[in-house]
């Protein structure tokens, strides 16, 4: 179960050029936030042609076209974005929540990659303020660990997943999310038992009606039963 996961600019931060074009951002982001992304995608393209060099857009529109599983249409946009300034961590970010999406898992890898390396070396590990806000090209580390580490589970890389969630364990960071993924790695190594606490955990966490906590009920009987089974 991947985690469907693309961040949007809610916040026109870097001066557009007009009030049109800020009523354009305005009305995107409220018909995203009805999750009515077609219709915002057709907002955002009236936006790129009244200011086709405001990177924000594609970002949005990419994270529009992810929710509706356009994921290799999401992709061309953050594509576009990193042409323009590679150093744009969230466009990384989204890039390889898309390719993650295709199963493009050493892709996806790669890109949470360099947004790790743009976060150290250019950012610092703290989420930088920008006009009191938090710069909307940045994205928090522990968001960049929790993608990855759900990579390198699929690519069976255990140790580099282990050390992304636990990473994300530690900051407290989507804490069910994180227990959930580190069962599955701990489910992988053989570790039933440390599998078992993480799913129980994620259980005394979460909502009832999370698809996290559904589907750790059911992992716990499946381990149940196989612990049964070898006695």
């Amino acid at each position: 179960m991947k985690r469907h996961n693309c961040i949007i600019i809610v916040i026109a931060l870097l001066f557009l050029s007009c009030s049109r074009t800020n009523n354009l951002f305005d009305e995107a982001v409220s018909l995203d936030n009805q999750k009515k992304y077609h219709e915002a995608i057709v907002v955002w393209n009236k936006l790129i042609q009244n200011a086709p060099t405001y990177l924000p857009a594609y970002i949005n529109r990419g994270a529009d076209k992810f929710a509706l599983k356009q994921y290799s249409e999401a992709i061309k946009d953050y594509c576009y974005v990193i042409r323009q300034d590679s150093t744009y961590i969230m466009a990384w970010l989204n890039r390889g929540n898309a390719n993650l999406e295709l199963n493009n898992y050493q892709s996806a890898i790669d890109d949470f990659n360099a947004a790790e390396r743009i976060k150290r070396e250019v950012y610092g590990c703290a989420q930088v303020i920008f006009y009191d806000k938090i710069d909307p090209k940045d994205v928090a580390l522990e968001e960049i660990c929790l993608q990855r580490g759900i990579a390198y589970w699929y690519v069976d890389s255990i140790n580099k997943a282990y050390s992304d969630l636990n990473y994300c364990i530690d900051q407290k960071y989507e804490v069910v999310c994180s227990y959930f993924w580190r069962a599955y790695v701990y489910w992988k190594a053989g570790k039933e038992k440390e599998a078992y606490n993480d799913f129980m955990t994620v259980i005394l966490q979460g909502r009832a009606d999370d698809d996290y906590v559904i589907q750790a009920q059911q992992n716990l009987k499946l381990l149940d039963k196989h612990s049964i089974l070898l006695k």
